[in-house]
């Protein structure tokens, strides 16, 4: 059976460039209520020398903590790489993904993404056993990222189309993260016509947020998730 296969990156130098993106993005986060963690000695202000987030960084880093998160990732994915691969083919317009680097954090948001073929999983307040439900969310976003971008989806209708496809193939087993109500108009469109990204991410790109919303639909520097 096909398979996609990963490779694990955690490093010093990728959880500093982690912080300074978090810190980058701190007002669109709250904004829009996300969670998110810090160092513990870093203050929520953009404002921080490289410096002091080295410094802090390297006070917390354990690569005990990360190592444990790998091989918990691994004996998971083995259950899940054919199966996320086989819905993966059967998406019609997605890019198929054969390979993906995860980077292990202890910072920012509970995951994101990076085309084409990265993933960011935060390890942190999460256990072991239930990452692999963010490495899983941040594949299909990998997966669909083109047709996104290519019809201009806003934020929260893309988050939405990847919860119903991650809802529909593992039918109901992981929790679907709120969205405004606006959202759930894609609901209709994706049991209509999944798995035609194509047709989905097409029409849901009508989708726009209400005149009375006040979140930025558009998201922070970077894919987010």
């Amino acid at each position: 059976m096909p398979s996609i296969s990963i490779v694990f990156q955690y490093t010093v130098d990728s959880e500093i460039q982690r912080v300074k993106e978090t810190l980058n993005n701190l007002e669109w986060f709250t904004k829009n209520n996300y969670r998110f963690s810090l160092p513990a000695s870093i203050r929520h202000s953009a404002d921080i020398q490289m410096e002091i987030i080295r410094k802090a960084v390297e006070n917390e880093y354990d690569l005990c903590i990360y190592q444990i998160a790998q091989s918990a990732i691994l004996k998971s994915w083995c259950g899940n790489n054919g199966f996320v691969r086989t819905i993966n083919q059967k998406m019609i317009g997605t890019y198929l993904l054969s390979e993906m680097t995860i980077i292990l954090t202890r910072y920012g948001t509970q995951g994101s993404y990076k085309v084409p073929n990265s993933v960011v999983v935060n390890i942190s307040n999460v256990p072991n056993e239930y990452i692999i439900k963010t490495v899983i969310h941040e594949s299909f976003h990998l997966m669909t990222e083109c047709l996104i971008k290519k019809y201009s989806v806003e934020h929260w209708v893309k988050e939405r189309i990847v919860d119903l496809i991650i809802d529909f193939e593992y039918k109901s087993r992981f929790k679907m993260q709120s969205v405004p109500d606006w959202v759930l108009a894609t609901d209709v469109i994706f049991r209509k016509y999944y798995p035609n990204i194509v047709l989905i991410t097409r029409k849901a790109s009508k989708i726009k947020a209400t005149a009375h919303s006040t979140e930025n639909m558009q998201g922070p520097s970077g894919q987010i998730d």
